[in-house]
């Protein structure tokens, strides 16, 4: 019996001790200014905010990467457009060498391949905008033998294409051709033929052309490269 009460007697020692503990720890607060423990526990609006705008900004860099990528595989096949570099003091009337191809990019006595060039200029202080400054046509007659055709039509400068069904370049401006060889090809008002470029195989299968435009409504073939 001394032993039941004895432990009772604790009990509520403890739990008396305990309530007072409490008592004095809450008298300590304020409550008008609490801790701020709860900025710990709770992230804040910015915070809250922040995945969620995250998320569209990842969304928009995977899309820019895939535009990016899909570029890049589209202007793969894109392997006839030849940047080069130009001197911006290149003298007029000097033809520009141009790398455009090797080889055996161009079948053996197979149709003629459109080439653009395209010129990017830049000096020790300015880097001047690349523009198209022509397109060639190719086509390979020998083993180490490429004719080199401008294909702009001698008549007005219009763009020539090559027919391959009918074997001739045509010219849409004014419905004329030329032969496979260059040469005028029926009624036409272009006063001579396609213009040829100097051709130069270097190495074992580099293909260089030495690219210059040439006056249009002409018969002579003068240069304004």
């Amino acid at each position: 019996m001394k032993a039941s009460f004895q432990g009772s007697y604790l009990g509520d020692a403890a739990l008396s001790l305990l309530l007072r503990g409490l008592t004095e720890a809450a008298s300590t607060l304020d409550v008008a200014n609490p801790p701020p423990l709860a900025s710990h526990l709770m992230p804040s609006p910015e915070t809250s905010a922040a995945p969620a705008e995250a998320a569209p900004r990842r969304d928009f860099l995977k899309a820019s990467a895939c535009v990016a990528l899909g570029a890049c595989a589209l202007a793969a096949p894109i392997g006839a457009v030849v940047v080069v570099l130009a001197n911006p003091l290149r003298a007029k009337g000097i033809p520009l060498p141009v790398k455009l191809t090797v080889l055996s990019a161009l079948p053996l006595n197979g149709p003629p391949r459109l080439f653009q060039v395209v010129s990017e200029r830049r000096d020790a202080w300015t880097r001047f905008p690349a523009n198209a400054i022509g397109s060639v046509f190719l086509r390979r007659v020998g083993e180490r033998e490429v004719i080199a055709f401008n294909s702009a039509c001698p008549h007005l400068g219009c763009s020539v294409e090559f027919r391959q069904e009918r074997d001739t370049f045509y010219c849409p401006c004014h419905d004329s051709e030329f032969a496979r060889t260059g040469e005028v090809r029926g009624v036409s008002p272009s006063r001579r033929g396609l213009d040829t470029l100097k051709v130069e195989i270097r190495g074992d299968a580099e293909v260089w052309v030495y690219f210059e435009n040439f006056k249009t409504g002409i018969a002579q073939k003068v240069s304004v490269a």
